[in-house]
């Protein structure tokens, strides 16, 4: 059992400058191991500090990841946390409160009765989400050149133990002893349910520098990168659409600020031809209130003259009537004939007054 637990693989060469060291294999149990577990009171640190800095995350280009990375600064986890892991870590907890409180809270199922308390985090999420913890932290800033050194917020990973083998003759060797070995323990592992550790080297691993990013990591800072500019892209788009709407509308007033320019224009010649057609008015009427002066003159001096006529005819009569007398006394020694009126013209001239006279009454 002692031979089987401090088993070692075959020695692999160290890798020169010029070969590549791309691992054939890696071991996932590295990984999960050292990921990094806060504690109570770096949990609630890390809520205070989300919460009271709250202004730094605007919403602009690396603004969220400066911002992390200031918290984690504040909190002496850089090295340790990532700012793509703290920022999953706070979207863990939000998503986790919102459940609780969205869902349970407002809708209970029916005979049942929500307790808060069933997540012991669900009190300080309450606080945070109402605003009570908004001052309960340091205020940071991430003008400072401490935000922007990349270094310092690479995680601090262990170095893993890459596997290489020199030649196809190692690689069956290690596989024929790892299968004996496998083989080994689960017989003696069911017999003593003992645990079989495996031993490595150092002297038979590659090791991988500190410090350098993952290919993971690298790949979501690309990914967050293509996603903001995808969204400046789409505001930029925004922009232009509503730019565009708006020239429109602006060229739309335009026309109609044309439109009542013309109707304006059109009131006003309107206005001055009603000015021109009252003041001839008023020069017909004026015309024709002299005409009915003149026609009324007219008529006064018509009466004054049909009266003259009337006494004229008489007296005309009454000289015919003494000289027809006197004629017939005096016919045969003086010879004198009396003078006679022409009858059809004292009734023509009656005619014409009566004429002008019904003019002068329609008028």
């Amino acid at each position: 059992m002692e031979d089987h637990a401090s088993y070692s693989a075959p020695s692999t060469p160290a890798p020169t400058n010029n070969e590549l060291t791309t691992p054939l294999a890696t071991n996932p149990v590295l990984n999960s191991a050292y990921t990094y577990k806060m504690s109570e009171e770096e949990i609630l640190q890390f809520v205070k500090l989300r919460v009271s800095n709250k202004s730094l995350f605007t919403g602009k280009k690396n603004s969220a990841r400066l911002a992390w990375r200031a918290i984690l600064k504040e909190m002496g986890l850089q090295g340790k946390i990532t700012a793509l892991q703290a920022k999953k870590k706070w979207d863990n907890l939000q998503s986790k409160y919102k459940n609780i409180h969205e869902q349970e809270l407002k809708n209970p199922p029916s005979g049942v009765t929500v307790i808060p308390q069933c997540w012991h985090r669900y009190s300080l999420m309450d606080d945070a989400m109402q605003g009570r913890l908004d001052d309960s932290a340091k205020k940071l800033s991430i003008t400072s050149s401490t935000a922007y050194d990349v270094s310092d917020f690479q995680p601090s990973r262990p170095r893993m133990k890459r596997w290489r083998a020199s030649s196809e003759q190692e690689i069956g060797t290690a596989v024929s002893s790892a299968s004996a070995v496998a083989s080994a323990a689960a017989a003696m592992g069911a017999a003593e349910k003992n645990e079989i550790e495996l031993m490595v080297d150092d002297s038979d691993v590659v090791w991988t520098p500190v410090g350098c990013p993952t290919g993971q990591e690298a790949e979501q800072d690309r990914l967050d990168i293509e996603q903001e500019r995808a969204q400046l892209d789409s505001d930029r788009l925004m922009v232009d659409r509503e730019r565009e709407v708006l020239e429109r509308e602006r060229i739309l007033l335009e026309r109609e600020r044309a439109g009542l320019q013309r109707e304006l224009a059109a009131l006003d010649r309107d206005r001055a031809s009603l000015e021109r057609d009252r003041a001839t008015v008023e020069r017909e009427r004026a015309a024709v209130d002299w005409e009915r002066a003149m026609l009324e003159k007219e008529r006064t001096r018509l009466e004054r003259d049909r009266l003259a006529m009337g006494i004229e005819g008489m007296a005309s009569r009454a000289s015919c009537t003494t000289l027809a007398m006197n004629g017939r006394t005096n016919a045969g020694t003086d010879g004198i004939r009396p003078a006679e009126v022409d009858p059809e013209c004292v009734e023509r001239r009656q005619k014409f007054l009566d004429l002008l006279e019904n003019l002068l009454q329609k008028f």
